[in-house]
């Protein structure tokens, strides 16, 4: 027991500097917050990220959250703390890629612009002796009137029953599947088509949203033209449905169908969508055309006698037009 104040002062002088040495040896109850401490704090539901419910800091989380899936990882939460190997920001595509093809609502709508969302003018048209699924909502429209800030179709619509069977356009590779439970988008398949498969010097990307259930494939899964990905429906969260309130009436059966392209083989995948690196729109009818350019500031430009696209097909038999064709609208067609 101490029973002097210099006893207990010489006992407290030396308790400091046994607490002060501890410390100096275990650096861990020194260090400031690191990205595994906070993720060890904050994932509570242990899935090794941390949603916007969990995020304490909400005015910073879009900050933190860099490829936009809603969910902080640990590599970003290093990112945040300066704690990634210099080369991590190689694994993302470029700042204006992302904003372009993300189109979240915080994303500088001229990016999408000068990537290449925005009306062509283009329009498919077959042989007179064949009937095949049409577009009902163009490339590029303008949907700024109805919706909550400027905002243009990023593909074309093809309506179809339900239940028809959604085709492969060209030989390739099953690079994303996505549920889309709570995305405009709802269930959605894409495919990347290398430069050997289109016979064009790009990395196309296509993509066909709103089917009906997800289908039977798997991420790395090879598939050739004409393959069958799954059936039309209608998924995906309407704008209505976004806001909260009643929607009047579902959406139609329909397939929403896009093209992305690049000259860089790599892309990233958010989670719930995927960017190519160096990314560009297509406007899916010009896919067609076969040859370059591709560009929708050069489709824009066309005389409109040049805007009317032949489109390849395949016939609901499995015959080819032309036969020699690499590639094909999503739905077949049929004779009249």
């Amino acid at each position: 027991m101490i029973n002097s104040p210099s006893a207990f002062r010489s006992a407290r002088i030396i308790l400091l500097a046994l607490i002060g040495t501890l410390i100096a040896y275990h650096p861990v109850a020194l260090a400031e917050k690191s990205a595994i401490s906070v993720m060890e704090k904050l994932d509570k539901d242990g899935d090794g990220k941390i949603s916007r419910k969990e995020w304490r800091k909400k005015n910073i989380f879009n900050e933190v959250d860099l490829d936009k899936d809603g969910t902080v990882s640990l590599d970003e939460l290093k990112i945040r703390f300066g704690e990634a190997e210099e080369s991590h920001s190689s694994d993302r595509p470029d700042p204006v890629s992302m904003a372009a093809i993300r189109r979240a609502k915080f994303d500088d709508v001229t990016h999408l612009k000068t990537r290449g969302l925005f009306e062509t003018g283009l329009k498919p048209v077959w042989r007179d002796d064949v009937s095949c699924r049409g577009v009902d909502e163009w490339y590029g429209k303008d949907y700024t009137p109805v919706r909550p800030k400027e905002s243009y179709h990023g593909g074309i619509d093809l309506p179809a029953p339900f239940g028809t069977p959604v085709l492969a356009i060209m030989d390739g590779e099953v690079i994303a599947l996505y549920e889309g439970k709570k995305n405009p988008r709802g269930i959605e398949v894409v495919l990347r088509h290398t430069p050997e498969e289109s016979g064009l010097q790009l990395y196309i990307y296509s993509r066909y949203t709103h089917l009906d259930s997800m289908p039977k494939l798997t991420i790395g899964q090879r598939v050739k033209m004409g393959d069958v990905l799954g059936e039309t429906g209608n998924t995906g969260v309407q704008g209505c449905e976004l806001k909260g309130i009643p929607c009047r009436q579902p959406r139609r059966s329909v397939t929403h169908f896009d093209i992305l392209y690049s000259t860089n083989e790599k892309f990233f995948d958010t989670g719930t969508i995927l960017i190519p690196f160096e990314a560009y729109w297509m406007d899916p009818n010009a896919l067609y055309r076969k040859q370059p350019p591709f560009d929708s500031f050069s489709m824009r430009a066309l005389p409109d006698a040049e805007k009317k696209i032949s489109i390849s097909y395949r016939l609901d038999t499995g015959e080819l037009y032309p036969p020699d064709t690499r590639m094909i609208w999503p739905y077949s067609c049929r004779k009249r």
